[in-house]
């Protein structure tokens, strides 16, 4: 495989080569469709024959709190008080939820966030930084929030405030940085400083986010007894280490490198079990990190609001912004909603399973009914090309807009990609799979001057026709761009 810069001077690089794990990150788009009715042949009982019936239908699922002029949170409205609106269209709601709390003023509260930024997670990062702003929305006005860092020790993005402001911009700033993962002592420290801070009647809690790959684990039980000691109930929130996605353990030390990160990452979930809190981990938790934040939110403060309805169709990600909630008390206003739409991300959990099953063995997912266009790319099919005793190659680039990935802060993109293709024959059994990562980086003056991301490769297979199934992921973000069409393979 190559990946070259496109535009004057392009490089190319050697890319890492196939990984084991499971990956994060955001929540995205859903369709749930309920196919009925197959026409039959004629039989000697003539029956009526049905056309086939199709439904598309988008489950969102929205989640927020409804605070009053004096900013206070309005817990006891019913269904009759809203109306959603998609791209200023109202929908009808099919569920309803109103808080658990009744609205009770609530206790000053010191909540803390503890993110891993030693390196090894870094493909969380931005998925972490966009649900923690609708996270920070949701909190009352009675919060104390803090955002803090480690790697081999804690480090302060934003001291305990009240402005949310500034603790979303501490969030922006919680970027990798260089040291081992050191959890407990980081953890022990912040314990400390917050028992220092809080008055005896205060609320305390803990969100920890982290892979759980502390090599001194045993702390683990030490460390949540002084979190009990100062009431503090402590949530973590598991993520899959860089490490394990791009590198992978070697064949010969699979099982003991597996072993001990089971280990450390049951050590990990047990500080949160041992405090009154919960333990979130999984595909499903780092694939909506939206969803995570908004139930460890939900079981803080209890003023959650849930609202769902239907869509006719297959929304894109820059129209979930289109989506508002109306509150029809004066005076009264909705905040940024959690947004789930969880169908779809039946689909991609899919796409992703196969990119990371070091197997190559599970399933993708047919798609002929729906796109995923969430990244500019385009991709050309070459000729194909006998080359040796290897067999028939068939050639193919994607050329891909740099303008449609995650930017950093100065414009540039250092994006960690994903793609997996699948040529399947006429009979729909799968010839041959290719999984791979790579990575391109780009600053904002390359980009400007016009160069984009080219990666090119090939599939093996025999003469004959295929269908081609082409998938570019984005980490952490999970864009996606489904590439699908017929291919013919010769041997001249």
């Amino acid at each position: 495989m190559r990946l070259t810069q496109s535009g004057l001077g392009g490089t190319s690089s050697d890319t890492p080569k196939y990984l084991a794990g499971a990956i994060l990150l955001s929540f995205y788009l859903g369709v749930l469709v309920l196919g009925q009715g197959a026409s039959q042949a004629q039989q000697e009982d003539a029956q009526v024959q049905e056309d086939p019936i199709r439904v598309d239908v988008n489950l969102v699922m929205l989640r927020f709190t409804v605070k009053d002029a004096q900013q206070q949170f309005a817990n006891t409205l019913a269904e009759k008080d809203f109306r959603v609106l998609e791209e200023g269209v109202p929908r009808e709601v099919v569920l309803f939820e109103a808080p658990k709390s009744s609205g009770r003023k609530p206790t000053r509260l010191w909540l803390a966030f503890l993110l891993d930024v030693s390196g090894s997670t870094f493909a969380t990062r931005a998925e972490e930084i966009i649900a923690a702003q609708t996270f920070l929305d949701n909190v009352h006005n009675f919060t104390q929030v803090g955002v803090f860092g480690f790697t081999d020790k804690l480090i302060q993005f934003q001291d305990f405030t009240d402005h949310r402001d500034m603790a979303g911009k501490a969030f922006q700033a919680a970027r990798r940085h260089l040291g081992r993962t050191a959890i407990y002592d980081s953890a022990e420290d912040l314990i400390a400083s917050l028992n220092k801070k809080a008055a005896a009647d205060d609320g305390r809690v803990l969100i920890i986010v982290s892979d759980g790959m502390d090599d001194e684990y045993t702390k683990s039980d030490r460390t949540a007894a002084l979190a009990r000691s100062g009431k503090i109930t402590i949530y973590t929130i598991l993520v899959p280490s860089a490490a394990t996605l791009y590198i992978g353990p070697s064949p010969s030390s699979a099982n003991a490198v597996d072993e001990d990160a089971d280990e450390k990452k049951l050590a990990f979930g047990r500080l949160s079990q041992a405090t009154g809190g919960k333990h979130f981990s999984g595909l499903e938790t780092i694939l909506d990190f939206d969803s995570t934040l908004a139930q460890i939110n939900d079981d803080i403060f209890g003023n959650l609001y849930t609202i769902g309805y239907y869509s006719d169709r297959v929304l894109q990600e820059k129209e979930l912004g289109k989506i508002r909630i109306d509150v029809g008390v004066p005076g009264m206003q909705a905040s940024d909603p959690f947004k789930q739409i969880p169908d779809l991300l039946q689909v991609k959990r899919k796409f992703i399973a196969a990119l990371f099953d070091s197997q190559a063995n599970a399933e993708m997912p047919g798609y002929a009914n729906r796109d995923f266009n969430e990244i500019g790319a385009e991709i050309d099919i070459l000729k194909s090309k006998r080359e040796g005793a290897s067999g028939v190659g068939l050639p193919f680039r994607i050329k891909i807009s740099p303008f449609t990935l995650s930017r950093g802060k100065k414009g540039g993109v250092r994006a960690q990609l994903g793609i997996i293709g699948q040529l399947v024959d006429s009979a729909g059994n799968e010839v041959v799979r290719l999984r791979e990562f790579f990575r391109a980086s780009l600053s904002a003056k390359e980009i400007q001057a016009g160069r984009g991301i080219i990666y090119s490769n090939k599939l093996f297979a025999p003469p004959g026709e295929y269908h081609l199934r082409l998938v570019l992921l984005e980490i952490p973000s999970w864009k996606i761009v489904v590439f699908e069409r017929p291919v013919l393979i010769t041997s001249r």
